[in-house]
């Protein structure tokens, strides 16, 4: 079998700084950027002097075809083109790396002078010295410089002649610690990208998770293209930021459907500046469309969005069928596609795979292909009492695009409701508009958990939100009955029915949430009435998280 890691244990620190200053490694461009603090360095150099372990480097190998994969750090000045015929991206340690290199080779960096940093051979530690006129301070950078260490320690033995003193020895062993210190290098061979960022995640659970948008940014950056800026700027448009804005994937799932027709890992990776700013202005703009479409479906903010996932699949409808408009005869089709989509979780596993299957149909539609992409639905009256708002729920989402769609008006005016960002931006936060107060839950009898059903919910203002307070049901809807002659119009537009209303009028929680899904859930059975619908007892939604 063909070996695919190497671990080398016979690296130094001038190997190390010899492969940086020669081109050979590399810093990939989704690493974060060189942020270390000079007292943060000084403990990392201090770790060496007592020789304590400062963990392994892991390195990916990479071919030259990876050029726009690198960061360069200006400030060093290190060369762009390797010397040999690869790249040693550093995936994990460039930090540790790049602050050994700044502080031993006196570098400067955002105006940050590392070569402050000193050795003193009194106190046998690395600091950074607070008075200028302190004795017996040396520069850290002069361990690595030849002639200066030479200078330093020819000083140092007539000092110690002279004084009785053992510096030079100190200076020597320090040196020589430095320099013959082992640096364990975990290397990969021919390994594919995604294989990499593997292996890269299983290794370091403990520091910032690499993201496939990281990847993809870096592999598709050119100095005429970035792709972060650019989704920047998209989401600084008026419409698109008073929406909520639009997440990266959605952009490298579009932009591979569109340029590959499948959007799985792989496809994603392959995506390059040139690919990016070949179909980024027809990509935005079906995205742009797809963001208009999905209102209609009650999404009026990128909150309420069931899934990501639906938008790279409706975006590809505008992109195949170059239309700005979905046709008439295919609204049907897509219509029964989101709500059962919506409602059997379709997207809470291998999400990828079926959103290849999803694309592929939704392309056959925009080339008039008529054909049903419908999935059976399970869902209960228990279930759907059980959905909280502080859970990351597709039936949430769900069921709050329907109560979007019954144009809720507040209770105590018959005001229509705005619906934006405020009204649902906010659910797991102070404001939370529910029926029956937060503050009260133990006077109905319930939990943290259960005062925060979805079914507790409504879509009211925050006006009303406020004055309603920490009332009881029965009391502020008492005095909004006296004021408001269309209550119970208003409160159906809630999905607030008759029992359900004259539970609240008795402050019975548990038989409000009831009612109140016996209304919701017929609401649900008839957007998805296109697929297989059963009542099954099996409790699956908490599961259903995105």
């Amino acid at each position: 079998m063909e070996q695919r890691i190497e671990i080398i244990n016979n690296w130094n620190l001038q190997k190390v700084f010899n492969q940086l200053e020669n081109g050979n490694m590399k810093i990939p461009r989704f690493q974060r950027g060189y942020v270390w603090e000079r007292s943060k360095i000084v403990k990392l150099l201090n770790s060496i002097q007592s020789q304590y372990p400062i963990g392994s480097f892991f390195v990916w190998e990479a071919g030259k075809e990876y050029k726009n994969f690198c960061r360069e750090i200006k400030d060093l000045n290190l060369p762009e083109e390797p010397e040999s015929n690869y790249y040693s991206f550093i995936l994990d340690g460039q930090q540790r790396i790049t602050s050994l290199y700044v502080a031993l080779k006196g570098k400067t960096i955002n105006k940050t002078d590392y070569s402050s940093i000193c050795y003193n051979v009194e106190k046998k530690i690395f600091h950074i010295p607070r008075l200028k006129n302190e004795s017996h301070n040396i520069p850290a950078w002069k361990l690595f410089h030849t002639q200066e260490y030479g200078n330093i320690l020819t000083d140092y033995a007539i000092h110690d002649r002279e004084n009785g003193t053992k510096y030079s020895e100190v200076w020597r062993d320090c040196q020589q610690i430095f320099s013959d210190y082992p640096i364990s290098i975990i290397k990969t061979l021919k390994m594919e990208l995604d294989e990499v960022v593997t292996i890269f995640e299983r290794i370091n659970q403990g520091g910032k998770r690499l993201s496939l948008f990281d990847l993809v940014h870096a592999s598709a950056w050119s100095p005429s293209f970035d792709l972060r800026d650019k989704i920047k700027t998209f989401n600084s448009e008026p419409n698109v930021k008073a929406f909520g804005g639009v997440e990266n994937e959605v952009f490298i799932q579009s932009l591979s459907l569109n340029a590959f027709g499948d959007c799985k890992n792989k496809n994603q990776l392959n995506l390059t500046a040139e690919i990016c700013e070949e179909y980024w202005i027809k990509t935005t703009e079906a995205i742009r469309l797809s963001l208009d479409f999905v209102k209609i479906f009650g999404v009026k903010f990128i909150g309420y969005l069931p899934y990501n996932a639906f938008l790279p699949i409706l975006q590809f409808y505008y992109f195949k069928s170059g239309k700005k408009s979905i046709a008439t005869n295919h609204f049907n089709y897509i219509e029964n596609w989101f709500w059962t989509a919506t409602f059997s979780a379709r997207f809470s596993s291998s999400s990828l795979t079926k959103m290849k299957d999803d694309a592929d149909w939704i392309s056959n539609l925009s080339q008039n292909i008529l054909e049903e992409n419908v999935f059976g639905v399970s869902l209960t009256i228990k279930e759907l009492t059980k959905v909280n708002m502080q859970t990351k729920s597709v039936i949430k989402n769900g069921v709050i695009c329907l109560m979007a769609l019954e144009n809720p008006k507040d209770f105590d005016n018959s005001i229509l409701v705005t619906l934006d960002k405020s009204n649902i931006a906010k659910s797991n936060g102070k404001e939370n508009h529910h029926f029956f107060p937060y503050s009260l839950r133990d006077k109905f009898g319930t939990t943290v958990k259960g005062i925060n059903a979805l079914l507790n919910f409504a879509l009211i203002s925050g006006r009303l939100n406020r004055k309603i307070s920490n009332d009881f049901p029965s009391d502020y809807l008492a005095e909004y009955a006296a004021q408001n002659q269309n209550l119970e119009v208003d409160l159906a537009s809630h999905f607030i029915s008759l029992a359900a209303l004259e539970a609240a009028q008795n402050n019975n929680f548990e038989l409000f949430i009831n009612e109140r899904a016996k209304t919701i859930l017929p609401k649900i059975i008839e957007k998805v009435k296109v697929g297989e619908f059963s009542e099954l007892d099996n409790e699956i939604i908490e599961e259903n998280i995105e």
